[in-house]
């Protein structure tokens, strides 16, 4: 399993160096109510992908995409998607076809066309070959450009939204995310921000991906960002103890991060018991889910700012106090539970945990 790991990181590593094509997706949805057909878009290879109509069978070929068609209550449009541990929260995922690879490194292609759907999301890091080969076999293939903001995840759900015909519900839930991380980011904002790394297996998370957006929205200082790290890349011991975290950032899977390994031992984070372990299937998927672990990050390096929030809420019809409105779903609906936010979340190799 380390070995799986260590391989996906060099893989993820590649395509930070390499850079995959990251145009963005574009599509007409007037206020989230325009769902015309034929719909033209641009993916991440550069190609020009027309639906003539609303895709009523969809394979979703990484996690984030799968998160983000449940969000938007069409969870019964997929019949494909990875059927893996990172994604039995999605409920009735262990009832769709399995699309990952035995060895879980790549795509099925095979399976991917004989379940011949109207659309196929494949993610960024899908090589160009695979993508070719199932445009060859007739399939409809959009491959998501790289999320690297909060922006990014907003155009998705309301393009996937538009793919299914229901941009009403894209664009509803892509505002709902919007505004809860908005809240977040103002209850956090002119307070001091104390420097955090996000650090796993060796990696740490860096300028233009999404993970630097939650650190900085969360109230954070991301050293890595700031140390030039760019995407998902390899931080020297030197850069570590020049920067001193205050937090470290990591994923509570075996190997993800050794607080007693060097330089560790000798940052403000581990000596003052600063490190939070958080789980991988939510913040390492480019999903409106991501808002959970957001909010964790923020309430732990502002607890003051969360409990000023908290005593100024009002309460809802039920008689409890919220900061922000009513809890959202983790049914199939296109809700999702930001009240969740007590936990302790986090991810695993990402690239992984989008498959």
């Amino acid at each position: 399993m380390r070995k799986l790991r260590a391989t996906l990181i060099a893989t993820l590593l590649v395509v930070s160096l390499c850079g995959i094509a990251v145009t963005p997706a574009t599509a007409s949805h007037d206020g989230g109510t325009d769902c015309s057909f034929p719909v033209s878009v641009t993916d991440g290879t550069g190609s020009e992908v027309t639906l003539n109509e609303s895709a009523e069978t969809v394979v979703a070929a990484d996690a984030a995409s799968a998160q983000t068609f449940w969000e938007i209550g069409a969870a019964d449009r997929v019949v494909g998607m990875p059927v893996r541990d990172y994604t039995q929260y999605l409920n009735g995922s262990q009832n769709r076809t399995d699309v990952i690879s035995d060895d879980g490194m790549g795509l099925d292609v095979e399976t991917i066309i004989e379940l011949d759907a109207d659309l196929v999301v494949v993610p960024n890091y899908a090589s160009d070959e695979t993508v070719q080969q199932l445009r060859d076999a007739d399939q409809t293939v959009y491959r998501s450009p790289f999320e690297s903001s909060f922006e990014d995840i907003y155009a998705k759900t309301e393009l996937y939204g538009h793919f299914v015909g229901d941009c009403e519900a894209g664009a509803t839930t892509a505002q709902e995310t919007r505004e809860e991380v908005e809240t977040i980011r103002n209850a956090t904002a002119d307070r001091d921000s104390p420097d955090v790394l996000y650090y796993f297996f060796g990696t740490a998370a860096g300028n233009g991906t999404f993970i630097d957006d939650i650190v900085e929205t969360a109230g954070g200082n991301n050293v890595a960002a700031e140390a030039g790290i760019e995407q998902y890349g390899e931080i020297s011991d030197e850069v570590i103890l020049e920067q001193d975290p205050e937090w470290i950032v990591t994923t509570d899977e075996d190997g993800a991060f050794d607080a007693e390994a060097e330089p560790f031992p000798s940052t403000s984070a581990v000596e003052n018991d600063q490190v939070l372990r958080v789980d991988a299937n939510l913040v390492s998927q480019a999903a409106p889910r991501v808002v959970e672990p957001l909010r964790t990050m923020a309430e732990t390096f502002h607890p003051e700012a969360f409990a000023e929030q908290n005593a100024t809420a009002t309460p809802d019809e039920t008689g409890k106090s919220t900061p922000g409105g009513d809890d959202g779903s983790d049914g199939d609906g296109a809700g999702f539970g930001v009240g969740v936010a007590a936990a302790a979340l986090a991810a695993a190799a990402l690239l992984a945990r989008r498959q």
